[in-house]
């Protein structure tokens, strides 16, 4: 009897500890969900500010930086018109273009201010690649990422050797720093910076004021390997000292580091085509990126940039947008104390760009 008396009061308590886990986790405050549309079309034939005057009929990516006001968006491989239609992927192939808005209020489109263009009228690139044939030299140069420092704008791209036939894999020669000291109408190749080597091909740049960064010292790194299936690692350079490979400094897990190769994954793969950004509404830092194992863009979370980036949501699934990559952001794009913010992204299939809006709610 004194046995089943004390398994019954066993029972009991068990039960009481139960219900007490049920009710706490039934009064938590609710995770934050986030709600995803396409706003508009950015480029080609039915874009919300045409660009067939410049001769842009299809184009992808669209990484972002801003200055004086303006907002300035790098896009890669870009091809024109054909006798006033739209083949995909037609002539006048330019391996990268640069387009100019101040339109912070992208909620119904983007209004394009201006172009960097030739005499004619026509988008050129701002550094043009080889365009030789697959593995053989230089397929073409891709922008991965732009930041401003002071005036002066950096863009960041890598030499592709050649994109392969399975998606999302591709081979670089090299990446390398350009710059702009005229507000993006003359760029200068940075003559003392190779590249950092595997691991940081493709960068996401950010010289924000935001926690870890609150004096604005460093411009930080989020870097990934050519093609979308390795991990994003962290490095950060003081800002005046930006094109000077040695001064980099590379996470270790515990502190900085003066090698590359001590720095540690901070995302695991697979991990392609990054862009960071300070959220003040939301006191995080917001890293998206496309996750080719599940076929969607994802958005992490962080207090700082090199992590731990924990907090994960989905942006957008190939289910829905077919064929999609790249999540570009950029400050003046972010509204209603951080909990709305654009983005642009692409897709392969129609091969253009798009504005994209989410929503936490």
């Amino acid at each position: 009897m004194i046995r089943q008396q004390q398994i019954y009061l066993l029972a009991v308590v068990w039960m009481s500890l139960l219900m007490l886990t049920v009710h706490a986790q039934d009064t938590d405050p609710p995770s934050m969900t986030l709600s995803v549309k396409k706003i508009a079309t950015l480029t080609g034939p039915d874009a919300t500010s045409s660009t067939q005057d410049i001769d842009i009929c299809g184009t992808d990516l669209g990484t972002m930086t801003e200055v004086d006001g303006s907002i300035y968006v790098a896009f890669g491989d870009t091809f024109g018109f054909r006798d006033g239609n739209c083949p995909r992927f037609g002539p006048n192939w330019r391996s990268n273009v640069l387009g100019m808005t101040q339109d912070t209020d992208p909620s119904d489109g983007v209004v394009w201010a201006n172009w960097l263009t030739d005499e004619s009228g026509t988008a050129i690139a701002m550094s043009d690649g080889a365009h030789d044939a697959a593995f053989t030299g230089e397929q073409t140069r891709i922008p991965t990422a732009m930041v401003t420092v002071g005036e002066q704008l950096y863009l960041h791209y890598m030499s592709v050797y050649g994109f392969s036939n399975k998606g999302g894999v591709w081979l670089c020669n090299y990446s390398r720093f350009i710059y702009s000291d005229d507000a993006g109408e003359s760029w200068t190749e940075s003559s003392n910076f190779a590249s950092h080597g595997d691991g940081f091909n493709m960068l996401a740049l950010s010289h924000q004021a935001g926690q870890g960064n609150e004096d604005r010292r460093y411009v930080y790194a989020i870097g990934t390997p050519c093609g979308r299936f390795g991990g994003a690692r962290v490095a950060r350079v003081l800002a005046g000292d930006i094109l000077t490979i040695s001064a980099w400094e590379y996470f270790d897990g515990n502190g900085w580091s003066n090698h590359r190769l001590d720095a540690v994954e901070v995302i695991k793969p697979n991990v392609g085509e990054g862009s960071l950004v300070w959220n003040a509404g939301l006191d995080r830092w917001m890293y998206s990126y496309l996750n080719e194992a599940t076929a969607a863009i994802e958005l992490r979370l962080s207090e700082t940039p090199w992590g731990p980036w924990d907090e994960v949501y989905t942006l957008a699934r190939a289910t829905t947008y077919p064929a999609l990559y790249g999540a570009y952001m950029t400050p003046s794009w972010l509204s209603d104390d951080g909990k709305t913010f654009y983005f642009i992204m692409s897709q392969f299939g129609p091969y253009n760009t798009y504005v994209m809006e989410a929503r936490f709610e």
